[in-house]
């Protein structure tokens, strides 16, 4: 992966912005440099000059720029992928704006006394070079106070957050020739609906069971609970798994077994008007369970109940979908940085819809400093010069004089690059986390700045 320099990434992934004026998108490419250079800054902060700011909020309060006018091209980009196998994993997050009193529009979040917005994600993940490709899709929801007396079929054909997993998938679409599209789903999106939506794409999905006791039919065609079919599956293998300690619980290892077996899920009683227009009477799929054998007197046993498409016959095969489910925090990781990296829940406009496309700039923005993070750790080998902007380079060897040009490491780059930011690099340190690398690319690009103010006065010295 070649990383591009700030005002490259902004070219690719902002020109194509349709705001019926292309002095809009051009304004737009304007504040997302600039968010770039301070992303955990306010718009004042980020953008000082007030002909920057004023033009900044004018821009927000166009109605062509939307959520969906901001982040579409980014999509586009994200889901063009070459041959390769990739993970489109999904999740909620709520953006908290409780403390901005003005802002009108917002939904409930929580027990209902919280005001914000719902973003419901989709990052791809190339598996096989293990890094972040992008942000496929999202969808923005608002919640609303249930019905009084509501009907079951009305809640059924009502949009609700359970229905936002389905939409997402169709609004990511379908993968293109030469490329497997794998849904990873949490316990949030187990729902027979969602899947349908899967399959009508043709792609696979790893979805964390929730409903244990939902009917199904086993390989043996007898109707009976998941978890009934799920304890007479075969054992494919078993591993060790060492667990961290935590606050009140000591670290140790666990001894976990791998089984499998396949199920149908029969489509419900009771079901939308979608779901009967799909066509779709059941679904065939595989089951992988991993379960901890033999746990301590009075510790929860570890246990994952993985629903597939792909296939599980062998211990490798149930292996890969196990890999493929605990890639899922990445997703978790990706709305960390949006909150504490880009401060998303401290931006705040009069209105939601204003709001709503400052979210969307955000959201792609935190792609970029969330790819910092693994292009380093997955590709250890690579020379930085191969990968690296040559200014970042040069601006990193003024900085630090030790470090070897032509032999610097894309790994031993980002390294230092953390060091910047607080990383102390220690034996048993581990790896810098996303935090640090982004500190230290801060502090990179205000030595940036200062090395092309200086590079400026020198040109005009001698002109």
């Amino acid at each position: 992966m070649i990383l591009l320099d700030n005002q490259q990434w902004v070219e690719k992934n902002f020109s194509a912005c349709e705001f019926n004026h292309k002095r809009r998108t051009l304004r737009m490419k304007v504040v997302a440099k600039n968010m770039l250079a301070r992303p955990d800054g306010s718009l004042p902060t980020q953008n000082q000059d007030w002909s920057d700011l004023k033009a900044a909020y004018r821009l927000f309060d166009r109605p062509e720029v939307t959520f969906q006018a901001v982040t579409t091209p980014h999509w586009e980009q994200t889901k063009s992928t070459k041959p390769g196998r990739y993970l489109l994993i999904s999740d909620t997050t709520d953006i908290s704006l409780y403390n901005h009193k003005a802002t009108t529009g917002l939904g409930m979040l929580g027990d209902g006394k919280g005001r914000g917005i719902q973003l419901h994600n989709c990052l791809m993940y190339n598996s096989d070079e293990k890094q972040i490709v992008g942000q496929a899709g999202a969808i923005l929801f608002y919640r609303k106070p249930v019905p009084k007396n509501e009907k079951r079929m009305a809640r059924l054909n009502r949009r609700r957050e359970s229905s936002l997993w389905g939409e997402l998938v169709d609004q990511v679409g379908s993968a293109p020739d030469g490329a497997q599209w794998i849904h990873v789903f949490d316990r949030g999106g187990d729902n027979f609906e969602a899947i349908c939506h899967i399959k009508q794409t043709g792609d696979d999905w790893v979805i964390r069971a929730s409903k244990l006791t939902r009917k199904v039919i086993d390989r043996n065609g007898q109707t009976r609970s998941l978890k009934e079919a799920t304890e007479e599956g075969d054992v494919l293998g078993s591993y060790d798994l060492n667990l961290r300690s935590r606050p009140g619980v000591a670290a140790r290892t666990a001894r976990i077994e791998v089984s499998s077996t396949s199920v149908t899920f029969p489509r419900p009683s009771q079901f939308s008007t979608w779901v009967r227009e799909s066509g779709i009477n059941d679904l065939s799929m595989n089951v992988v369970v991993v379960q901890e054998v033999a746990p301590p007197e009075g510790i929860k046993p570890i246990k994952w109940v993985l629903l597939t498409s792909l296939p599980t016959a062998t211990f490798e095969q149930g292996w890969q979908v196990i890999e493929d489910y605990e890639n899922r925090w990445l997703i978790e990781e990706y709305h960390k940085v949006l909150k504490t990296g880009c401060g998303i829940e401290t931006h705040a406009l009069q209105t939601a819809g204003r709001t709503e496309a400052l979210v969307g700039l955000i959201s792609v923005i935190g792609t970029r400093l969330f790819q910092l993070k693994l292009i380093g750790r997955n590709q250890p080998k690579a020379l930085a010069s191969t990968h690296v902007p040559p200014h970042w380079l040069r601006c990193m060897q003024a900085a630090r004089p030790k470090l070897q040009g032509r032999s610097l490491t894309v790994y031993k780059f980002f390294r230092e690059l953390a060091k910047m930011g607080g990383f102390i690099g220690r034996k048993g340190d581990g790896e810098p986390g996303w935090m640090t690398i982004w500190r230290g690319y801060r502090e990179l690009t205000l030595l940036l700045d200062g090395m092309r103010l200086a590079e400026q006065a020198r040109s005009k010295s001698c002109g």
